[in-house]
C-alpha cells in the first residue's frame, strides 16, 4: 500500500511543479486583478487489471493488488505451490499485508493456477 500511496504523492508533486512552472510570473497587472492560477484537474492514467481467470481471483485482487501491478505478478516465474505460500507468508509477515491464513490458501491456489508449474504434457 505504501508504494500505491508514494506514486499518487509523486504524481500530485509532479504536477504541482509543472503548475509552478508554467504559471506567468506576476506581473504589475497581473498583481493588481489577484490573478493566480492552480491546478484545475489532473487525469491519471487507467491501467486495467487484466488478471488471468483462476480460483479466488476476488481475493488476489482485493489483497495482492493494493501494492502490485497485475503486470509485476503476471510476469513472474512459474513457482510451486510451497513457493508462492513462502511468498505470500512473507508480504504478511515482513511487509503487514492484512490478510488472514484463509485468505492466503485462497491468493495462494489462484497464484498456482495462473503461475504454478507447467501442465505436463502428455
Amino acid at each position: 500500500m505504501k508504494r500505491r500511496e508514494s506514486m499518487f504523492v509523486l504524481l500530485i508533486a509532479l504536477a504541482l511543479l509543472a503548475s509552478a512552472a508554467s504559471q506567468q510570473p506576476d506581473t504589475p497587472s497581473n498583481a493588481a486583478k489577484g490573478a493566480k492560477s492552480a491546478v484545475g484537474e489532473i487525469t491519471l492514467p487507467n491501467v486495467p487489471l487484466d488478471m488471468p481467470p483462476g480460483p479466488n481471483l476476488a481475493a488476489f485482487q482485493q489483497h495482492c493488488l493494493l501494492c502490485h501491478s497485475a503486470r509485476y505478478v503476471t510476469m513472474q516465474p512459474r513457482f510451486s505451490q510451497t513457493v508462492w505460500e513462502k511468498e505470500v507468508k512473507k508480504m504478511v509477515d515482513a511487509y503487514g499485508a492484512p490478510i488472514t491464513p484463509d485468505e492466503q490458501k485462497q491468493i495462494v491456489e489462484y497464484l498456482v493456477a495462473i503461475k504454478g508449474p507447467p501442465a505436463e504434457s502428455k
